[in-house]
């Protein structure tokens, strides 16, 4: 029987997700064929008033999905899948699930129906707005670790790099890059190899990823590894 693991994605692709989905792609191109990923969001629908603040208990008034809240879910599991996809791991290799209520006890309660080998789940950054959540209602992944019967895995998004380290990024990525496609013609922008080699995690790109992208190709040209061109005014950078 292939073993299966249960993957959490939340309703927007968060950053802690795309690090989530990131990590447990690089696990499986390591692992055996036959290990599946079930793709699992839960819409929650039902509101809690704990009793105590902190505490996962409390009266529950259930509700039901909308066709929207079914269709936004489908949306993100796709994407999420195609994300896979695009870093090697094949659609048949993974399914998308859509359940209605307690996050955790909807995940929990897939994972002991599959006899999941583990449970993947992001945990949000340490925003004002996560803390008092986290306040009131309690942690997903924290009651996660208390029901399953199954390893968790949670994955905490890393630090920000800083503009230095976020240079020795890219440059590594864009190297690494080049050793793997020594016969390509590879064309980099700065624009285009901020958002080709980003970062783990890193959903939207700005100006001090392009910076640091910019300052790699720079590097990279003065190593002799690439050739600076300018072409109506846009910096190119060439392997040839």
């Amino acid at each position: 029987m292939s073993s299966s693991i249960v993957l959490a994605i939340d309703t927007d692709l968060s950053p802690t997700t795309l690090h989530a989905l990131t990590s447990i792609s690089a696990f499986l191109e390591q692992s055996a064929p036959t290990v599946r990923l079930l793709l699992l969001h839960v819409i929650p629908l039902t509101q809690v008033v704990p009793a105590q603040p902190g505490m996962y208990v409390g009266q529950v008034f259930p509700g039901t999905a909308t066709t929207i809240q079914r269709e936004h879910a489908q949306a993100i599991l796709y994407k999420a899948r195609l994300l896979l996809a695009q870093q090697g791991i094949s659609m048949e290799r993974t399914e998308g699930v859509v359940r209605e209520g307690l996050p955790a006890d909807e995940i929990t309660r897939a994972a002991r129906e599959l006899h999941a080998s583990f449970i993947v789940v992001g945990r949000h950054e340490d925003t004002l707005k996560h803390k008092i959540r986290r306040f009131l209602l309690g942690s997903t992944s924290q009651r996660i670790l208390q029901l399953a019967s199954c390893p968790v895995y949670i994955a905490v998004l890393p630090p920000p790099a800083k503009a230095s380290d976020l240079s020795s990024w890219y440059m590594e990525a864009i190297k690494g890059y080049l050793d793997e496609h020594p016969s390509s013609l590879s064309v980099f922008t700065p624009e285009q190899a901020a958002r080709r080699f980003a970062p783990p995690g890193k959903s939207k790109i700005g100006r001090q990823e392009v910076k640091a992208a910019s300052r790699a190709l720079e590097d990279l040209a003065t190593g002799g590894l690439l050739c600076r061109h300018e072409i109506k005014g846009e910096l190119r950078y060439v392997n040839d």
